[in-house]
């Protein structure tokens, strides 16, 4: 297990697509440790009410993968000639690295060991801003402790939405009540080809934090 300080875990811990290790089996004991830590963080009421659904067969996998890359697909649709250099992230830094980690991932989707689905109950469609908060708020910070279990452990993780183009296909392959359920990504699972991963571009504070009140930075 990589020796990091609270500091380092928090602030190393990447989505990582090109160093994800999909030859290494993750033993399903490691992933319902990760689970375990993940449940901690807080949710509404302590309700409990989301679903995690970890997939580790081989022929879903494949499925969803096709499915990913599907839904990519659909999205980059919608950008029409607003892709490569057009691309509103393509003046990050490190952005050229972004897509080729991503299209690293595309081609080899289908050989993640687990992915994990995680569902929270309800639907978001014509909620107001609080019950929409509400409902991430309850998930969101779960699905990040997971992120830093596996970190913790020598694996990783990319926090991937593509497949949500074609949810409902998902939801069909797994057996998900997507009427009642909503998915909140599609995460692989693997081991990670070294762990010494770095922090990575943010804005800096002064451009985005504003004391007191809103302060317009340069967007």
């Amino acid at each position: 297990m990589p020796d990091l300080s609270p500091d380092e875990l928090l602030t190393t811990t990447r989505s990582v697509r090109k160093r994800l290790d999909f030859d290494r089996p993750v033993p399903r004991d490691v992933i319902r440790e990760c689970l375990e830590i993940a449940f901690q963080a807080p949710n509404g009421s302590n309700l409990n009410t989301w679903r995690w659904v970890v997939v580790d067969d081989p022929e879903l996998i494949a499925g969803a993968a096709e499915i990913y890359n599907g839904g990519l697909d659909d999205f980059i649709e919608t950008l029409g000639e607003a892709t490569g250099e057009n691309y509103m992230g393509a003046s990050i830094p490190g952005s050229e690295r972004i897509s080729a980690s991503v299209e690293y991932l595309r081609e080899n989707f289908h050989r993640c060991p687990a992915l994990l689905v995680p569902l929270m109950a309800g639907r978001c469609e014509g909620m107001n801003a609080f019950y929409q908060a509400s409902q991430w708020g309850s998930i969101v910070q779960a699905v990040w402790s997971f992120f830093l279990a596996l970190r913790a452990r020598g694996l990783g993780s990319a926090w991937v939405t593509g497949h949500l183009w074609r949810e409902k296909q998902l939801a069909d392959l797994l057996g998900i009540p997507s009427g009642h359920y909503t998915q909140v990504g599609l995460f692989p699972i693997a081991y990670t080809i070294g762990t010494d991963f770095k922090p990575a571009y943010r804005k800096p504070l002064d451009e985005v934090v504003g004391w007191n009140r809103f302060e317009a930075g340069a967007d």
